[in-house]
């Protein structure tokens, strides 16, 4: 079998290793021969890198590396200077290390390609000077590729103000720096430009001007263009495919590609087109551990998304189905964050449903949604990772009904939350501890579930069986208010309706002791 590509996002080494490669020249031929300067925003690990990395050769005319590619009969692979800025690899923890990285990026291009680059002590001089420098040696039009341009503002976001104050900096030292390819000295010197990176640009700041510039990244036609198709996943990868669905014992190709959906499948990158991708990684991180765990590692979780929704935690509960005006990328701002956009841009929500005046935003699939839940549950308790073992042992409970062992189990969690939190502690709070221990058990739990009589706190239900816990949640009153409540707004009807066996039950939470006070079943 051809190896699986998981440790390098070069194209060269993949071609000539002889390495699984998805052809995707298809939607690169589109973008030659369909304009010049383009961005393009996805979320880590879906390949942006290997792109840029592509584009470098096809520039710097390798045209052997794309034998028997979609590309490589479609293309005159002339030979351009190319400029590659990978803010994965330039340092970026102060605005002066990042003058001090792009200047040294600039040195090492001008002497790869043997001219002389004298600082005039401007970054964005000194890059306009490299340009017409590389113009005039090679009498051929500059070719810019950028790599994740906002890592040196992401990374600094959740960390306090001082940091808030860097990311600000750096956005200005990038916005100088970078504001020289829409100047007219050099755009007769610019043969093609691609910028990526996780959030979305238009607010930033730092391309706002540049009105030549595409955005593909809700394109419909390019939707499907990082991240794996169904379609070819079963034509890339069939031998890895079937050692899988072997190894598991799946009876069917079919009910194997179902398994592999639910845990990977899900990413919808344009409201105009319902087209669903597979995150790359982690579909190659199936096939070759042949086995269904979240590869989705949780170091990559934005510490300022933990820190925000910890302060709003009624809110969790709802990312399951959460409602935003179609303009909601447009509202990246670094003093006035939108979560939502955010959860969006780095992966962990994706475009479920798109009307003209709603999107609803949902987890993309199991794999995300798990590891999502973990990070917040651990952020939660103060970054202890025993809650995260205890929601398996509160799963267990609920699937003996044994409600005593599940009300100490939950005790247990809540003595892992920081006082700080218990500040504002209401039936939300505790709704949203509940809710994400059961999620982690393997637990299906609706929040809020809307009934013609009002609304139900939770409804939990195991996959594959025929009962379901109606949750009520009470703060400072009893298990039997919460009961009673259950029974004067039929609750339980719209499960009984299923041919479900419904299981209601009240819990009391007392905010001061921070304690179940009592579970009841009805």
């Amino acid at each position: 079998m051809r190896r699986l590509p998981l440790d390098t996002s070069s194209f060269r080494q993949i071609r000539e290793s002889g390495d699984v490669y998805v052809d995707k020249t298809p939607w690169i031929h589109r973008l030659l021969t369909g304009g010049r300067c383009y961005f393009l925003s996805r979320p880590r690990r879906f390949g942006k890198s290997l792109t840029i990395n592509t584009l470098k050769e096809i520039f710097r005319g390798n045209r052997k590396l794309f034998e028997g590619l979609y590309l490589y009969d479609k293309w005159d692979f002339r030979e351009h200077p190319v400029l590659i800025f990978d803010f994965n690899t330039i340092p970026r923890e102060t605005p002066e290390d990042l003058k001090a990285g792009l200047y040294a990026t600039l040195q090492e291009h001008a002497r790869d390609y043997g001219v002389e680059l004298k600082s005039c002590g401007a970054l964005g001089k000194d890059f306009d000077s490299l340009i017409r420098a590389l113009y005039r040696r090679f009498e051929t039009p500059v070719v810019v590729l950028i790599d994740e341009y906002d890592k040196p503002i992401l990374d600094h976001l959740g960390l306090g103000p001082e940091r808030l104050e860097i990311a600000r900096e750096n956005r200005e030292v990038l916005k100088n720096f970078f504001g020289v390819l829409k100047g007219a000295g050099v755009v007769d010197e610019l043969r093609f430009v691609f910028v990526t990176g996780v959030s979305y640009f238009s607010k930033v700041s730092i391309f706002s001007e540049w009105n030549n510039l595409v955005d593909l990244t809700l394109h419909p036609d390019f939707a499907d263009f990082l991240g794996y198709t169904e379609e070819e996943i079963t034509r890339f990868f069939p031998e890895h495919l079937d050692l899988l669905c072997r190894e598991r014992g799946f009876p069917s190709l079919e009910e194997c590609l179902s398994e592999i959906r639910y845990w990977y499948n899900g990413y919808r990158f344009s409201p105009d087109r319902d087209i669903r991708v597979y995150n790359p990684i982690s579909l190659m991180y199936c096939l070759s551990w042949r086995s269904f765990k979240n590869f989705w590692f949780k170091t990559g979780t934005p510490t300022f998304l933990v820190n925000w929704l910890k302060e709003k935690p009624w809110r969790i509960p709802e990312l399951e189905r959460f409602r935003v005006p179609p303009e909601f990328l447009e509202a990246f701002d670094l003093e006035n964050l939108r979560v939502e956009a955010v959860l969006y841009q780095a992966g962990y929500l994706t475009i479920g449903e798109a009307r003209e005046e709603e999107w609803v935003l949902t987890y993309p699939n199991r794999e995300v949604k798990r590891s999502f839940q973990s990070v917040l549950l651990q952020g939660f308790s103060g970054g202890e990772t025993t809650p995260r073992i205890l929601a398996d042992e509160l799963g267990e409970a609920l699937r003996r009904l044994d409600l005593e062992a599940a009300r100490e189990i939950l005790d247990e969690i809540l003595s892992y939350i920081p006082h700080t939190l218990y500040d504002r502690a209401d039936e939300r709070f505790f709704h949203t501890v509940f809710y994400l221990a059961l999620a982690l058990s393997g637990y299906r739990a609706e929040s809020e579930v809307l009934s013609h009589r009002g609304r139900l706190d939770m409804a939990v239900r195991y996959e594959g069986e025929k009962r379901v816990f109606v949750f009520e949640f009470k703060a400072g009153e009893s298990a039997e208010e919460a009961l009673r409540q259950i029974e004067e707004k039929g609750y339980a009807a719209r499960y009984q309706a299923q041919g479900l066996e419904v299981i209601r039950v009240g819990v009391s939470f007392d905010p001061r002791t921070r304690r179940i006070t009592q579970i009841r079943k009805g």
